[in-house]
């Protein structure tokens, strides 16, 4: 169960009808904006408890909570075979994959970034991973994660040819990669699959990709934070998509 902490984070959340299972408030503490958080959460048949401060400490893991903590009403495992059923008619699209991206800042970021984007899900093996039930997944997702499908498979690279038997064409970005990514041309349906900032790509998965290309830097910075080269590439892919 993904958990919110912060009052900003569970108030964005109410506001947009996000489905919370829980709001968790600080047992004995009173605030304006912890008052409507409480309203809100009633006017909406949210359960409310006040707890003591060492329930929130747990399950907050180092988040700021301010008092506020809210549960996210389990959404249920996307099965990858079912899913890719229902868009193996689209004739175009794009989907984001992630490998070995174990850091839930950028695990967070990269949920919120495809979202943004559009993209029809986003796929993360269920090892080499952060928690994707970390509230600071939840937190840097910014409430994408109850919008977009995210989905834990076994094996990344037979996840990567079921995608390609199903029309997709897989890109790898990868630094080493002799393609430019301006000047490849993408249209259809597009899978682009981010390793880990150092780490990379695994070899079985950069190798299961139909092409790799990267993004080019005349800086002195030798790699992009996973994040912030997800969100340049995914908008060049959606860009070239749309024209």
């Amino acid at each position: 169960m993904a958990i919110l902490a912060g009052i900003h984070a569970v108030k964005h959340a109410l506001d947009s009808d996000e489905a919370l299972d829980e709001l968790l408030i600080l047992k004995g503490k009173t605030h304006p904006r912890l008052n409507e958080l409480v309203y809100l959460a009633k006017k909406q048949r949210v359960r409310v408890m006040f707890v003591p401060r060492e329930a929130l400490e747990r399950l907050a893991e180092g988040v700021p909570h301010q008092g506020v903590i809210a549960k996210l009403r389990p959404q249920g495992l996307i099965d990858f075979k079912t899913w890719l059923k229902t868009v193996s008619e689209q004739t175009s699209g794009l989907v984001l994959l992630l490998d070995q991206v174990t850091d839930p800042h950028n695990l967070g970021a990269c949920i919120r970034t495809a979202e943004a984007a559009g993209c029809l899900a986003l796929i993360v093996p269920k090892d080499h991973a952060a928690n994707l039930d970390s509230p600071v997944v939840a937190k840097s997702a910014c409430g994408a994660l109850s919008r977009l499908p995210v989905i834990r498979v076994t094996n990344l690279s037979r996840t990567i040819e079921d995608l390609k038997q199903s029309g997709f064409w897989v890109s790898g970005l990868a630094g080493e990669a002799d393609s430019d990514i301006y000047q490849t041309k993408f249209s259809g349906k597009n899978a682009l699959v981010m390793g880990a900032e150092g780490a990379g790509m695994r070899r079985l998965v950069r190798e299961s990709c139909d092409q790799l290309v990267h993004i080019p830097m005349p800086g002195s910075i030798e790699s992009l934070n996973v994040s912030v080269a997800t969100g340049v590439a995914l908008f060049e892919v959606l860009r070239q998509l749309a024209t």
